[in-house]
This record gives C-alpha cells, sequence and structure tokens, in this order.
C-alpha cells in the first residue's frame, strides 16, 4: 500500500503535491468545523425554543391551582401533574445543553421550587379531601339527629305538661339550628365570625342539652336527649377537624402564592434573560 502511494505521489511534482496536501487539510478542518458548527446551532435553538415557554408553563401551574381552589375539579389536578412534568423536563433540557453557572443555579432554585410547590399543592388536595369525607360521613350523618331529638322532647314535654323541659328542649332547637347553620357559612366562606358565632352557640347548645337531661322524667326523652348529646359531640368533632384543616389550608396557600410562586416567577425571568443574552 505504501508502495503505491509513493509510486503515485511520484507522477506529481512538488508544487502540485503542496496543493494536494493543502486541499486535504482544508477539507477535514471543513467538516470539522461543520460539525462543531451544527451542534452549536442546536444547542441555540434547543435554548431559544425552551427558553420561550418556560415562563408560560409556570403561569398554567398556577392557574391550576387557582382553578382547583374554586371549583375542586380533579381535572385541575391532572393538568397539574402534567404541566409538572412538562416543566421539569424543559429545566432538565436547559440543564442539558446550557453551560453557564448562573443558568446552573438558576435551574437548581427553581427545581427544588417546583417540588415544594408540588407538595403543597398535594397538601392541598389532601386537606380538601379529609374535609369533603367530613361532611359527608359526619355532618350528614347527623344533621338531621340534631333537629329530631329535641323536636321530639318538645313534643313529648307538652303530652307529659312538662313545661320546665318544653322550654329547655325549645332553646335547645334553636341553638342547635343556630350552630349548624354558622357551620354551614364557615365552612362556606370561612369567616371568622362564624368560627367564633359556632363556638359560642356550642356553648349554649351543651347547657340546655344539660339541663334537659337533669330535669327530663320521661325516659323516652331522656334516651333521646343522651343519643343527641352523643350525636353533638361527634358533630362538633368533626366540626373542629375540618376548622383546622382549613386554617392549615390557608396558610398553604399563603406559603405557596406569597413566597414560592413570586420567587420562581422571578427566577424565570432572570433565567429567560441568561438564557437570551448567551443565544
Amino acid at each position: 500500500m505504501i508502495d503505491r502511494m509513493v509510486h503515485f505521489m511520484k507522477r506529481f511534482s512538488p508544487f502540485h503535491i503542496i496543493i494536494i496536501l493543502s486541499l486535504m487539510v482544508t477539507i477535514v478542518l471543513a467538516v470539522q468545523f461543520g460539525g462543531v458548527l451544527h451542534l452549536s446551532t442546536n444547542s441555540s435553538q434547543v435554548l431559544s425554543q425552551t427558553s420561550n415557554v418556560v415562563e408560560p408553563t409556570l403561569m398554567r401551574l398556577r392557574l391550576d391551582v387557582k382553578e382547583y381552589l374554586m371549583v375542586q375539579d380533579k381535572k385541575y389536578i391532572l393538568d397539574f401533574e402534567q404541566e409538572t412534568k412538562r416543566f421539569l423536563s424543559l429545566l432538565d433540557s436547559l440543564e442539558s445543553v446550557s453551560k453557564d453557572s448562573t443558568v446552573s443555579e438558576k435551574i437548581k432554585a427553581l427545581r427544588a421550587d417546583m417540588q415544594s410547590f408540588d407538595s403543597l399543592f398535594k397538601k392541598i388536595v389532601s386537606l380538601e379531601a379529609e374535609n369533603t369525607k367530613i361532611e359527608s360521613t359526619v355532618f350528614n350523618q347527623y344533621n338531621t339527629l340534631l333537629e329530631e331529638h329535641p323536636n321530639h322532647i318538645l313534643f313529648q314535654a307538652f303530652t307529659d305538661n312538662d313545661p320546665v323541659s318544653g322550654n329547655s328542649a325549645a332553646h335547645l332547637l334553636d341553638a342547635s339550628l343556630k350552630y349548624k347553620l354558622a357551620v354551614a357559612s364557615y365552612s362556606l366562606n370561612n369567616n371568622q365570625f362564624f368560627l367564633i358565632r359556632s363556638n359560642e352557640l356550642k356553648e349554649e347548645v351543651q347547657k340546655h342539652a344539660n339541663k334537659i337531661e337533669m330535669l327530663v322524667d320521661n325516659k323516652e326523652s331522656l334516651k333521646r336527649i343522651k343519643s343527641f348529646k352523643e350525636a353533638f359531640g361527634l358533630y362538633n368533632q368533626g366540626f373542629e377537624h375540618l376548622t383546622k384543616n382549613i386554617q392549615t389550608k390557608h396558610a398553604t396557600v399563603s406559603s405557596a402564592f406569597e413566597e414560592i410562586v413570586p420567587r420562581m416567577m422571578n427566577n424565570s425571568q432572570a433565567l429567560v434573560s441568561t438564557l437570551k443574552q448567551d443565544i
């Protein structure tokens, strides 16, 4: 093989050989430069395309959470999960093509905040699920009994000509109805006034229930007031659990939207700005 090359080269003058070698070197450099240029172009395209959707994706995530808070539709949970995967995938893409240390720091901060935001949203969903269960298994189960028992005791007192028990039963029924209304109002709009009012009415209900238990002579009425007190205790226990969940949810939402989201928006804007400079 070497002999053939030597024989081939002897066919040309030194000047021609220099030209041939120069051409070969030029071709090799052109191929290598073209590959680098192609890689650089692809990287720039990835940076440009990805940076343009970082902020919109983050805004959709924020909107998914707000929509869920308003209507508790599971659709927004699924949307949030998909957008979270998309957002983290975008960060991975940016990290793989950018070697800028500032970009890496912003990506790391965004990823950490995104994971925290995801955890907070899951906590909100869990609290909402607990409250829904309380309303369906506790409130719905004992709601009727808080009216039914005082009503029966009241009519029994009229039948027995027992005005003292009848008067206490009437007060108990009134306080019980007002208590349930305060509970429902707080559950709907989370106004602190209704929470304070429900606590006041709880004491009033317990006071009248205890008075009836001490005064009533009718065995059926005595049995009913004991059942009432048991039902009321479970109802109030459920409401206290629901109240705690609502307050925890408020603190969680506040942490998500007053701390994490603003920080993520600032970091995403800084990240996009840095990427545009690199491009």
